[in-house]
């Protein structure tokens, strides 16, 4: 499915892929740390080779996760400023469905960052969590991070002109 430019509910869709994939790194981190410890304990000590391959899945899953996040977070925001740009002119009367849209998306990055938050406690997936600190404090702040990319969208949305953007191009 190809988003329209300017589509109200792109906050909601960002705020979503953004939980799913804390989610997911969150159980991946702690699958990849927790099988490679044991891997580890169990044959990497007789194989040195072994022992490399399994201390850079550690690494990997302790370390670069956190570089993942970062990359698709300032993805998601900066595919937001595009597509706000690139939309077509809307009329000032659609503002209310754009901050009801804002609103909505606010409401389930509530549900998103408390669920993220009771999965990251739990005692299995805290040792994952404490290695994501970067995914933590983002999701702890979901619902001020869905204000911020709603606002910003909407006021590039509405500040612009209409000779501004949206005209022609491959994705109407």
């Amino acid at each position: 499915m190809i988003l329209k430019k300017g589509n109200p509910a792109a906050g909601i869709i960002i705020i979503v892929t953004l939980a799913a994939f804390a989610i997911f790194l969150l159980i991946v981190g702690y699958i990849g740390n927790t099988v490679a410890v044991e891997l580890k304990d169990q044959i990497g000590g007789d194989f040195p080779e072994v022992n490399r391959s399994l201390n850079t899945t550690i690494t990997t899953a302790t370390v670069t996760i956190n570089t993942l996040w970062y990359i698709l977070f300032a993805g998601m925001l900066l595919g937001l400023i595009v597509q706000a740009m690139m939309m077509q002119h809307y009329p000032k009367v659609m503002i209310p469905i754009f901050i009801l849209t804002l609103v909505i998306s606010v409401i389930i990055a509530i549900v998103l960052s408390n669920t993220y938050n009771e999965l990251a406690s739990n005692a299995a997936l805290s040792s994952a969590s404490g290695y994501q600190s970067g995914i933590h404090f983002i999701m702890n702040k979901l619902p001020f991070v869905a204000v911020v990319f709603g606002l910003l969208a909407i006021v590039i949305i509405f500040t612009r002109d209409s000779s501004q953007g949206g005209g022609g191009g491959i994705i109407n």
